[in-house]
């Protein structure tokens, strides 16, 4: 999707590069990035880049909750809607990472715009901000293999941990020991260092050890000139209005949407291999094939993972138009597949939220980036959401403050003659400089959690005894085992375990007094 860009061309004229900056809008789905990013980018003169794994293809519009070109309203956007639906799962993380960069530097040397990022696949927007996330793709050279080969590893999985664990023992205490791949990785990485004679582990351009999780990444690609803004939500206000946006996806014909992509894909197929198939031989092959084509664990099955495909999968298996949908059955189906992406979304809303506060939050400062949380549960609370004067106010005129500032500080880039100057200075006198929003703080370990935690104050591995030796290498992963149902039931069973046991030595000790 490509658009003209709206009037406020040149606004960034004499503008070096290093003064434009790098914005980001994350968040769960359906927390107004899209409307957020758009109205930045009107103020500022900025182009969106898409920042959502499904929304690169063509197709499933309604599915993948693209904007129209009316919401839009002239923004330049990349990256959405760029990719035959064919190419899914032929398409990396890796590979949009270096698409969307290209981009970028596009965007803010030879437009002299603003790119603000904006979707909610919070691990491609990573691999954009950070240099160090997912910096190779793990191919072994023919001289690293002669390195590997010298290095005499062991041959046993544990081994190879307790090996890891004497010579780095933070990336040790960062991997679950049964995780024998990425373990294997880290051994071969410290030996090399220990060969080369350099310091084990990862360290800062000083050559000083970083000290903070090794799953972390710790080298913003534009330091100084990046804002990341959550938007963010409570939890029962976001929980209606993802069950009221499924509603209005079904009104808009999300059933027939899915109905046509299946069709068009897979007649494509038949076509090419003259046959005929049935409804449901489409939905089983479709899969088939998708499941088969991707490598790529974070991309599953392609677009098939847009949700709507498999919670409707035994409704679109009945033939179209036909008495069957309609049927008492079909409709029982059809409003359990509803009810099933109801829940999927707000299971995907959370995933989301996970992935802000566990890697750009809970980490150490050292190589983190300014993430603002910007509150909308007031206006999806209410019917503010489509009341500009209120979305003004409490979402917009906030971030415009921060990157008004930003732009302030970094020289002369503001131009007097600007077309939209009477905008921004009414958004500026909503938000004043003493009342803009102050970036989260990172944190290392949760709210709740003290030091005198005896599960968690020597740090991970964690293991459970009363699981059979259970063992978590992240310490968010403990504290959600230790309050899942499954470890409160074998809790409850071994101590009334050992209660009767008590008894029975009391009731032996009394026998022997008598």
């Amino acid at each position: 999707m490509r658009l003209a860009v709206c009037g406020v061309r040149g606004m960034f004229g004499r503008c070096p590069q290093a003064s434009i900056p790098v914005l980001a809008v994350c968040g769960a789905t359906g927390t107004g990035k899209s409307r957020l990013a758009i109205d930045v980018a009107r103020v500022f003169g900025g182009e969106v880049v898409n920042v959502d794994s499904m929304q690169l293809y063509e197709g499933l519009d309604i599915a993948t909750n693209k904007i129209t070109s009316d919401e839009a309203v002239g923004v330049p956007h990349h990256l959405l809607g760029t990719f035959p639906a064919s190419m899914a799962g032929h398409i990396d993380v890796r590979d949009y990472r270096d698409e969307c960069l290209i981009l970028i530097d596009k965007i803010r040397k030879e437009n002299k715009h603003v790119p603000i990022l904006a979707g909610g696949t919070h691990y491609y927007l990573e691999s954009v901000l950070w240099s160090d996330f997912l910096t190779e793709r793990h191919t072994t050279s023919s001289k690293d293999a002669e390195i590997i080969a010298s290095l005499s590893l062991p041959a046993d999985s544990s081994e190879c941990y307790a090996q890891l664990k004497q010579i780095n023992p933070h990336a040790a205490d960062e991997l679950h020991p049964n995780n024998v791949r990425k373990v294997r990785r880290a051994l071969i990485e410290a030996l090399k260092q220990q060969q080369s004679g350099g310091p084990v582990g990862r360290t800062n351009p000083m050559g000083d050890p970083l000290i903070g999780p090794v799953n972390r990444s710790y080298e913003p690609r534009y330091p100084g000139q990046t804002y990341i803004f959550w938007t963010d939500c409570d939890a029962d206000v976001l929980n209606k209005r993802l069950d009221r946006r499924v509603d209005d996806m079904i009104k808009a014909g999300l059933v027939g949407e899915l109905d046509r992509f299946i069709a068009r894909i897979v007649s494509d197929q038949d076509t090419r291999n003259n046959q005929v198939t049935t409804e449901s031989d489409k939905i089983e092959r479709l899969f088939g094939n998708e499941a088969k084509a991707v490598t790529d664990p974070f991309t599953r099955r392609g677009i098939l993972q847009s949700i709507g495909f498999k919670e409707f999968s035994d409704y679109l298996a009945l033939p179209a138009a036909s008495t069957e949908r309609t049927s008492v059955t079909g409709q029982q189906l059809l409003n359990s597949a509803i009810e099933r992406v109801k829940i999927s979304t707000r299971q995907y809303a959370r995933r989301q939220i996970r992935w802000i506060t566990n890697r750009f939050l809970r980490r150490p400062a050292t190589g983190g980036l300014p993430v603002y949380r910007i509150s909308v549960s007031e206006i999806l609370n209410s019917d503010s959401f489509s009341d500009q004067a209120d979305w003004d106010r409490l979402v917009l005129a906030p971030v415009v403050r921060i990157v008004h500032d930003h732009l302030m500080q970094s020289g002369d880039t503001l131009l007097t003659d600007c077309s939209n100057i009477s905008r921004l200075n009414g958004l500026l006198a909503l938000c004043p400089s003493d009342a803009a929003p102050q970036p989260l703080p990172f944190i290392m370990k949760a709210d709740s959690e003290s030091d005198a935690d005896s599960e968690s104050a020597d740090g991970p591995p964690f293991v459970c005894s009363a699981c059979s030796g259970r063992v978590f290498s992240r310490l968010e992963d403990w504290r959600a085992h230790t309050k899942s149902r499954s470890h409160q039931k074998r809790v409850s069973k071994l101590r009334k375990r050992a209660l009767l046991q008590s008894v029975a030595c009391s009731d032996d000790r009394r026998d022997l007094c008598e």
